[in-house]
């Protein structure tokens, strides 16, 4: 019997066509092109949101700060009492981040500034002045104080990412990062004060809460009653204390309302969160706080046009912001630096905010230049100031 033997021909093995090669490629490619975009913009929403989340938790340490003081606030700058193996004397001009460091379960950091600060100045009056020395972990990066998209704070030594609302700042200060006359304070640099404007226009004011300026012969009142009306933090008067106003969340509530109010919000050319006046020429408001421009004379009254002259000026008086420079408005000018005092972030379209009722915002770089002046006001419906609804921003 004969065996038949089947025997198959080995098919040959086909492979890819250059063209069909060129197709996967540009397949590949049109896919990466799609997701690569999609993956940068995850990570931004992600960056933007934990930037909303540190600012969250400042904006509950304020809350905290205010219930632990009988409802007041930090003031932009304050002087911090040390007595340490250094000397017994003040760290002149702390920033309201300091002051805040118990609230934010920071306190260790605080006590470790308070022991190494080096007294300076001896006795001079009204107080003998400290500041803070470099090591031992107060230059330390806090997290929450700082927007991971900030470039220049985040994991920085000291860095700072958010500022906080200073209300209407006179043209003369605003931005300034070197002392000038009538603006000083020993040690100190440029800052807001509450009756820094004369807004009543009786040349009487005072510059520093201790010297008297024009025809001034008493502390005025009604100046400082409009200036706090405008925003929300103010530096500690040096002396007398008498005249300082310490801000409060029920002045907010009593006035255009906590929700109403902005009180915190990011800028690109804060800090640092661990400086003071006593270490750093120029350390105030600009560093610290955040402000629309107002334009004043010399005499720091109110531009003319932007009031009744010989009556009490209202914040309703200063209607059309449109007429100021724009360097004040959100995201005007990123390039500027340090101590440029308006909202600024890298997120596209605007900055992250807190309100006064401690709520989460994001303001858009075009909001309407009124509504945005009116954001600042705390209580500006007492001056003639009409009231913000939801829609307006």
């Amino acid at each position: 019997m004969t065996r038949l033997r089947l025997s198959t021909k080995r098919q040959p093995r086909r492979g890819f066509t250059l063209i069909e090669l060129l197709v996967v490629i540009s397949i590949i490619a049109v896919l990466a092109s799609l997701i690569a975009p999609a993956v940068q913009s995850a990570r931004r929403a992600a960056r933007k949101l934990e930037c909303l989340n540190n600012i969250r938790q400042v904006g509950l340490a304020m809350v905290a700060f205010s219930s632990n003081t009988g409802g007041g606030l930090p003031y932009l700058t304050s002087d911090i009492p040390i007595s340490n193996g250094n000397g017994t004397g003040f760290i002149y001009g702390a920033g309201w981040p300091m002051q805040l460091l118990p609230a934010l379960d920071a306190t260790a950091i605080l006590k470790n500034i308070k022991s190494n600060a080096v007294v300076v100045g001896g006795s001079a009056a009204p107080y003998s002045f400290a500041i803070n020395s470099t090591p031992n972990g107060e230059n330390v990066w806090l997290p929450v104080f700082t927007c991971p998209d900030d470039a220049d704070s985040f994991r920085q030594p000291g860095g700072l990412s958010f500022v906080v609302n200073a209300g209407f700042i006179p043209s003369t200060i605003w931005g300034v990062t070197a002392p000038s006359a009538g603006e000083t304070v020993a040690a100190g640099g440029p800052f807001l004060q509450p009756y820094l404007v004369d807004w009543n226009l009786n040349s009487n004011y005072s510059t520093d809460g201790i010297s008297l300026q024009g025809s001034a012969t008493t502390f005025d009142s009604q100046d400082q009653a409009v200036q706090t009306a405008t925003g929300v933090f103010c530096r500690a008067t040096a002396n007398p204390s008498s005249n300082s106003f310490q801000p409060s969340l029920d002045y907010l509530s009593t006035g255009d309302g906590t929700g109403s109010t902005l009180m915190l919000t990011e800028n690109l050319n804060a800090g640092p969160w661990n400086g003071s006046l006593g270490s750093q020429a120029g350390y105030g408001v600009n560093q610290l706080g955040f402000g629309l421009r107002l334009p004043v004379s010399g005499s720091y009254q109110p531009t003319t046009g932007l009031f009744t002259p010989g009556t009490l000026a209202t914040i309703a008086g200063f209607a059309d912001p449109t007429t100021n420079p724009d360097q004040w408005v959100i995201n005007r000018n990123l390039s500027s630096p340090v101590g440029t005092p308006r909202p600024s972030s890298q997120h596209s379209g605007g900055v992250n905010a807190i309100m006064g009722d401690g709520s989460g915002r994001f303001i858009s770089e075009t909001v309407d230049k009124n509504v945005y002046a009116k954001l600042l006001t705390s209580n500006g419906v007492n001056y003639g100031e009409r009231t913000l609804n939801g829609r307006d921003y």
